[in-house]
């Protein structure tokens, strides 16, 4: 364990916490939950009688949300108190979706993204008037945060639980690894003989992490621009599947993009590190980012999918509104769910991961 962190280690609470239970709970009633979620979208499918490809991916996206709303709920009422006194965050949810609606007002109903949110998101389906996209931007603001908190709930309960035999798993010698996932994930160089794991914590004033929420939620955005551009610029999806249904599935999927950058994230804040013989220590974090964005590829493959919409005469006025629509929903997931995180569950994530790996270090060292 390095000096760096240790004035850090000394904030960590020894005994069953609120997030200890929360983590517990769901870690044991997740299996159960993907099971209603899947009857919740065969029920959805036969309800909506829409068995196409399209019809299918629309109900799976709705039925995850729904569950995951739901799931959501019972979190934030079990976690802990943010880090922002809750009259702050009130006065946000209140305020800023009657914002949105009246700026979006002014548009009136030639603006697209007014048809598809009292489309989706009215639950009276009435006209675009002020009064539907007011309960439009109050429906998908608390969508937003209910999901954030159901898939960051999920995330932080395995993560906290399960993360720290990754680490001890990297320490045993590699003829005796049960297998080489880790490895794997982590990207690490064959050449590299590992010889102890520790981790040098990113101090925590106990405040919100500004710098954390800004990376999480540019982090967030950027990747669901680049994953939905697979289908927003895709020429057979521009010609078979409407407008608003697009948005909508788009904006379905960028609600579970977390998983994909919370965890290299946390990696880097508790600062998983792999000594060796080589003179710099090897970060975990990097290897595991690297890992992900191997995946960026995919900006060659969007200019490629672009080029073909303009040889198949694809309407470029319909995939400029449909790309600007989604970059305004995207925006507001990305800030929602990077908010939740770091304001709810960041310190608690970060302590937990580091109190198991320590009490496990401890432990197998008092069995030797």
């Amino acid at each position: 364990m390095d000096a760096g962190g240790l004035g850090t280690l000394r904030f960590i609470p020894t005994g069953e916490t609120k997030q200890d239970r929360l983590d517990s709970m769901i870690v044991k009633a997740f299996p159960a939950f993907l099971a209603a979620c899947v009857a919740l979208i065969v029920v959805l499918t036969l309800y909506l009688g829409n068995f196409t490809f399209t019809g299918f991916i629309y109900t799976i996206c709705l039925g995850f949300a729904l569950g995951f709303s739901v799931l959501g709920l019972f979190c934030a009422v079990l976690s802990n108190r943010g880090v922002v006194k809750p009259a702050y965050v009130i006065t946000a949810i209140i305020v800023l979706p009657a914002a949105v609606a009246l700026l979006f007002h002014q548009f009136g109903s030639s603006m697209e993204p007014n048809n598809f949110l009292v489309r989706f998101f009215d639950m009276f389906g009435g006209d675009v008037s002020l009064i539907s996209l007011m309960v439009s931007t109050y429906s998908i603001t608390l969508m937003m945060f209910l999901v954030g908190y159901g898939v960051v709930s999920v995330i932080v309960g395995y993560f906290r639980i399960y993360f720290y035999r990754v680490l001890l798993s990297l320490k045993s010698p590699p003829d005796k690894r049960k297998n080489h996932i880790p490895e794997w994930l982590f990207q690490i160089p064959d050449i590299i003989d590992i010889g102890s794991v520790e981790l040098e914590p990113e101090e925590d004033d106990g405040k919100f992490n500004k710098a954390l929420f800004v990376n999480t939620a540019v982090s967030l955005f950027l990747l669901g621009m680049v994953i939905c551009s697979y289908m927003f610029i895709n020429p057979v999806f521009l010609q078979v599947i409407p407008f608003e249904e697009m948005l909508f599935i788009g904006i379905l999927l960028s609600l579970f993009m977390s998983p994909l950058i919370i965890p290299w994230s946390i990696v880097k804040s508790i600062g998983a590190k792999i000594v060796s013989s080589a003179p710099r220590p090897f970060y975990l974090w990097k290897g595991m980012r690297g890992r992900l964005y191997q995946g960026f590829f995919a900006i060659t493959f969007f200019m490629m999918l672009l080029t073909m919409s303009a040889y198949l005469g694809m309407d470029f006025f319909r995939i400029l509104t449909t790309y600007l629509g989604y970059m305004v929903f995207m925006g507001l997931i990305s800030v929602v769910t990077s908010f939740v995180y770091v304001n709810v569950y960041y310190s608690g994530f970060k302590e937990g991961i580091i109190k198991s790996y320590l009490t496990s270090v401890e432990d197998d060292g008092n069995d030797k």
